[in-house]
């Protein structure tokens, strides 16, 4: 064969190969497309199955009364007319609420895309904004096609925090002049220290933004209130009345025009593109973290799926820029609204979306009406909400990388040198976590067990300073006899009390103040040894046991369970190891718990079960809920100081129960010289046959 004709051939080779992997990618696409189509139907499908319309519609009531004074107020505030914000939770809102991926979640102007977009109208007008609505849209429909929405967890929440705290910083800075009835900034302000501001100040502009404000504020407690459009409603009746001389939002046309391509000059077209880019991202990630809120909350058994919610977002968006809106996002303050009001299906929100349409039909004239000053007043109460201080103060306390992260990310949104910001932000995050890995590996390399038998390893950095048992006791984690298992004898410290009728079998190892109750069964037969951490309770009728040769690993030891100090195991839950439960948590009434790991300060709710997962600190698994794969993991809400109050009392209550039965069965605790002297070499006891 000539060289031109091999040549020849493996270049059609190479080129069909290219085109069999384009064909593949085109392939993959359809199907993904193909899903959604089904997934829409189905959802639909569900709708108009159900029979809540009612709780829809009471929900969407309540929810459009919340949306329409923000959406106004955030059009306002951005430079564009009020109508632009209505169209937007019209349109946008209809459109995401029909083909989104997220059942109870509420699409509009978001808080945390003003800044951004404000800097789009002062740049390139109102035009600019909606071909950025378009820019937007395009970028999340190729997110969606590419299912990049499972990349969300990857966003870390210390950059997010910052970049809402900066935001919500600058959006003070803006809205304060306005509720104050002048063009002077914050920083104007605090450079004039002899206060001749104040004869510019519009007193009655200053009433009407702190009346919103006071009303949204004290009833922040009353979920279901419409605060907002209370407080607007209100004031704006009292300034007509009294003719009050203030800004206000000015006319509202009351129809909705047909769908218009915006224009703008080619040489400007480019760099709108490179401002839209991070505003796209800004406005996905919102709106998923919006929705991984809405399942917490909700506690919804079908989670949302980010990548059709990406897909409706990116609808919303185009719809929005086509009618005359502005960006949208799904919004946690509306769909928090609508989950509290009552909502069952997607119906609530896109009934809330047709709402804002008869308000622009029929009630413009009363919108136009509405002092400015009314609106910056509820701004700022959303201002001071994104910032998230005490998360800062947390974030110094225990990771200064994170910190960091935190601290540039707000610096780049408030100097308007955003990109930078949130770079650094994200440099400093992963920089902790480079440094957190090699340390983990460099801890691994020491561990000379096999890992594979280890359902997860604590490093000795990690270990629980209060763990302790009798020096000469050793824990041989080999088990080769089932026999020489089931006659190892408890260890119990002489605080603890272990009621008559529990049965504890092989190497068991109770710290002070433990309560082991009635009818509990302890088996360290099969898998051994097991720890119970001091001040904890295990009540009536709980099992616990493991599995053989299985452990995890804390500072050098195996264990097969181990539960922390101050946690509570109640009645008739089962415990099964390999597994860990970290300090001050607590596992409800028929709980399951099993080869799995639970941090500190969770909480399990009564009948969860929790299979194979990793549980992080600070966790709430609700009542029934089955958790068994990352994805639900990730979905769990934080505890609540009611859930954390409530162990505590349970702990409290028990400790006293140690005491009163102790007392009861006439067992003086460390009462003459002899228990004295030994409870100052080892404070352990050996179990006898009967406890």
């Amino acid at each position: 064969m000539k060289k031109n004709e091999s040549r020849f051939i493996f270049g059609n080779l190479k080129n069909s190969e290219n085109q069999l992997n384009l064909k593949k990618n085109d392939r993959g696409l359809i199907k993904n497309y193909k899903n959604f189509a089904c997934e829409i139907k189905d959802n639909w499908l569900e709708v108009l199955k159900s029979k809540t319309l009612l709780q829809d519609s009471m929900a969407a009531l309540t929810v459009v009364s919340v949306a329409i004074p923000l959406n106004i107020a955030l059009a306002v505030s951005c430079g564009l007319s009020a109508s632009a914000g209505l169209l937007a939770g019209a349109i946008g809102g209809g459109l995401a609420a029909i083909f989104g991926g997220s059942a109870l979640q509420v699409t509009g102007p978001a808080a945390a895309l003003n800044v951004m977009v404000l800097a789009i109208t002062a740049k390139f007008g109102t035009s600019g904004v909606l071909i950025a609505c378009l820019i937007i849209g395009l970028i999340q429909f190729i997110l969606s096609s590419f299912s990049a929405g499972r990349f969300i967890k990857y966003v870390p929440e210390a950059v997010l925090a910052g970049f809402t705290t900066g935001v919500g910083i600058t959006l003070l800075n803006i809205q304060i002049p306005k509720l104050l009835g002048f063009e002077y900034n914050l920083m104007h302000l605090i450079g004039m220290l002899n206060f001749k501001w104040l004869l510019d100040v519009s007193w009655f502009a200053v009433i009407c933004g702190l009346s919103v404000a006071f009303i949204v504020t004290s009833c922040r407690q009353f979920k279901r209130f419409p605060a907002s459009f209370v407080g607007i409603i209100i004031v704006t009746t009292l300034s007509m009345h009294l003719n009050w001389n203030i800004e206000r939002v000015g006319s509202i046309p009351s129809f909705i025009s047909t769908p218009n391509f915006p224009l703008i000059s080619s040489d400007k077209l480019f760099s709108l593109i490179i401002a839209c880019i991070p505003l796209a991202l800004l406005a996905s990630i919102e709106s998923l973290l919006s929705a991984q809120a809405v399942d917490k909350i909700s506690n919804a058994p079908k989670p949302h799926n980010p990548n059709l919610e990406l897909f409706g977002q990116s609808l919303g968006n185009i719809g929005s820029g086509l009618f005359g809106g502005m960006p949208v996002s799904g919004v946690i303050v509306r769909s928090t609204v609508n989950v509290q009001s009552g909502a069952k299906t997607r119906l609530s929100a896109l009934l809330h979306a047709i709402l804002i349409v008869v308000f622009i039909l029929y009630f413009s004239e009363i919108m136009a009406a509405i002092p400015i000053a009314a609106l910056a007043g509820l701004l700022c109460v959303v201002g001071v909400r994104l910032v998230e201080g005490k998360a800062f103060i947390h974030l110094l306390k225990t990771n200064k990388f994170h910190s960091l992260a935190f601290l540039f990310s707000m610096l780049g949104t408030i100097s308007d040198h955003l990109f930078v910001g949130l770079t650094i932000g994200f440099l400093m995050f992963f920089l902790e976590k480079g440094v957190n890995n090699n340390q983990k590996n460099t801890d691994n390399k020491k561990l000379d067990t096999n890992n594979n038998q280890r359902r997860a390893v604590f490093p000795a950095k990690n270990k629980i300073k209060t763990l302790q048992k009798p020096k000469h006791h050793y824990l041989d984690t080999k088990n080769t006899n089932w026999l020489t298992q089931i006659r190892e004898k408890a260890y119990i410290a002489a605080s603890s009390y272990v009621h008559q009728r529990a049965s504890l079998i092989g190497k068991v190892i109770l710290g002070e103040h433990v309560h082991i109750a009635a009818e509990t069964s302890i088996r360290a037969d099969e898998g051994t040894p097991f720890y119970i951490g001091s001040n904890s309770n295990i009540q009536d009728g709980v099992v616990i046991h493991a599995l053989k040769e299985k452990w995890v690993y804390i500072g050098g030891e195996d264990w097969a369970v181990y539960i922390g100090e101050n946690v509570s195991v109640a009645h008739q839950a089962l415990v099964h190891g390999p597994c860990y439960i970290g300090d001050k948590s607590f596992i409800g009434f028929q709980a399951i718990v099993h080869d799995s790991i639970i941090g500190s300060h969770c909480y399990i709710g009564i009948g969860a079960i929790v299979i194979g997962v990793e549980i992080p600190d600070g966790r709430y698994v609700p009542h029934g809920m089955v958790v068994d794969t990352l994805d639900k993991v990730e979905l769990l809400p934080k505890v609540t100081d009611a859930h954390l109050n409530f162990n505590e009392d349970v702990v409290d209550v028990n400790k006293g129960l140690v005491y009163a039965y102790k007392k009861h069965n006439n067992q003086n605790i460390q009462t003459d010289e002899f228990d004295k002297k030994l409870s100052q070499v080892l404070n352990w006891r050996i179990a006898s046959d009967k406890f």
